[in-house]
């Protein structure tokens, strides 16, 4: 039996006006990353990234920046994937 793979968070900062945005596109692309919001009012979220979409999700994330779609995204840190000690 193969270990079970570890996803990846990232701790992202992005305009609040764009949170919903970015939910969508994510929850449309399900299976690379689920966005969860840590504090609206700071635009902080987190990506809950899929081990194998890892690099797809960077990508994402680029694309949604350099395109002007999204005013402020960068990803401050990666936090682990201990969400459920909170």
């Amino acid at each position: 039996m193969k270990p079970l793979m570890k996803g990846r968070n990232l701790l992202c900062k992005v305009d609040v006006k764009d949170i919903a945005f970015i939910n969508a596109i994510f929850e449309w692309y399900h299976e690379v990353a689920t966005v969860r919001t840590r504090d609206r009012k700071k635009g902080l979220i987190e990506l809950w990234v899929a081990p194998d979409f890892y690099e797809d999700a960077l990508k994402a994330v680029n694309y949604l920046k350099e395109e002007g779609f999204v005013k402020e995204f960068e990803v401050l840190e990666e936090v682990g994937d201990n969400w459920h000690r909170e």
